[in-house]
């Protein structure tokens, strides 16, 4: 899967126009592509807007000696997860982000910068006492760590991740303003930086695009599962709930990079995030299924439940608070394939009940996560810090 290409180029508008400068993490390999789909929302929100001049900027991928420094692992330490890989990737990668939002500033100084994500603005604290830095996150150091698909085992695991906590709670209390994109973010943020300003904002998506299309005709219904990371996103799960089902009752289309064995009923896709065959397949699944041990806010969610596809998925990171806590989608604990195989089945037999949770689903994003209207609601929390008495533009590097 290869990610989306955002666009790099500021826009022209008045002279009085607020300067906003987005940075963004950027995409982390084919198994974490949401990156770019959050400067496509803004770009969506932006393209509505006036009295807004941005740019878009981001981190480069890792040089060779950039990589080995935050990933290589220390012989005899990293036996006992003892190597700091967590700290060393959060400083390596941060330093980076640094560098090179130094440089942009430099050349164009803006109002006011956004960051995505707080991983990689760990290093900005100097900067935040020149120009305003509002801090986007969707899980904190500590929940994404914690998260089951890949938490540590360790007694003691906990402590390897104390120093970036540490870090993460100076960078969002410094930060002008942290926007986090669940109700479950909202609250691990402000559990880990008491003294920061945060509330809960999500980007949206595009739901112009993102819209219910009229099924075609079909001989069994269709299952969708979207996911790079396919063991850790509940890949394995959900082909045994399905069992023997799979081509003899239902159908599957699986959109991921992973390799996966061939088998009935199974259609495995090789997508990016706008690719129009995506959008087609999320369109027309009668079931979107993400049984996931490892996501904050999967966009993949998001995407089906503007679609009108009805989503199951699991207790996991930010999801409930997407589904509005199963309203507006079924849930059920990750790693439990009983509890997967009866709800999906359950769920293609009963059409009202995929029509009533394909409703609540569209007006949850109608409300909720609109690319346009949260834009604008962005802008006015951006312009409480511009036109305030704050901090003067950076015009050199720190």
């Amino acid at each position: 899967m290869e990610p989306a290409e955002a666009p790099r180029s500021p826009r022209v508008v008045s002279a009085a126009a607020v300067r906003i400068l987005f940075f963004n993490e950027g995409n982390l390999g084919s198994h974490i592509l949401g990156q770019g789909q959050l400067d496509g929302a803004l770009q969506v929100g932006l393209s509505c807007s006036t009295g807004v001049e941005a740019r878009f900027s981001g981190l480069a991928p890792m040089g060779r000696w950039a990589h080995a420094a935050a990933t290589r692992p220390i012989p005899l330490l990293a036996r006992g997860n003892l190597d700091l890989r967590t700290l060393r990737w959060h400083l390596v990668q941060s330093l980076r982000a640094r560098t090179q939002l130094q440089r942009e500033l430099s050349g164009w100084p803006a109002d006011i910068v956004h960051v995505h994500s707080q991983s990689i603005a760990l290093a900005m604290r100097r900067m935040m006492r020149r120009v305003p830095v509002v801090v986007s996150l969707d899980t904190t150091v500590r929940d994404w760590w914690a998260m089951p698909a890949w938490r540590p085992s360790q007694s003691y695991a906990h402590i390897t991740i104390a120093p970036s906590r540490a870090l993460e709670r100076r960078t969002l209390e410094r930060a002008a303003l942290v926007l986090a994109w669940t109700g479950w973010a909202c609250r691990a943020a402000l559990r880990e930086a008491p003294g920061a300003r945060v509330i809960e904002h999500h980007p949206g998506i595009d739901l112009e695009r993102y819209r219910p299309a009229e099924l075609r005709p079909r001989t069994r219904p269709r299952l969708l599962f979207v996911g790079g990371r396919f063991a850790e996103k509940g890949g394995e799960d959900l082909l045994a709930a399905l069992g023997d089902d799979l081509g003899r009752t239902v159908e599957l289309d699986l959109v991921t990079p992973a390799e996966v064995p061939a088998r009935p009923g199974v259609r495995i896709h090789r997508l990016g995030p706008s690719d129009p065959q995506l959008l087609d397949l999320q369109q027309q699944a009668d079931v979107f299924c993400l049984p996931s041990y490892g996501d904050a806010a999967p966009w993949a969610v998001l995407e089906a439940m503007a679609c009108g596809t009805p989503v199951v998925s699991t207790y996991v990171g930010g999801i409930p608070d997407m589904l509005d806590q199963g309203r507006a989608g079924v849930l059920i604990p990750y790693g439990d394939r009983q509890a997967l195989g009866e709800a999906l089945r359950s769920l293609l037999e009963d059409a009202p009940r995929r029509t009533s949770l394909a409703a609540a689903a569209t007006t949850r994003c109608s409300e909720r996560y609109d690319a346009r209207r949260q834009f604008t609601r962005l802008l006015g929390h951006l312009d409480d810090h511009v036109r305030g008495a704050g901090p003067p533009p950076i015009s050199t590097p720190a």
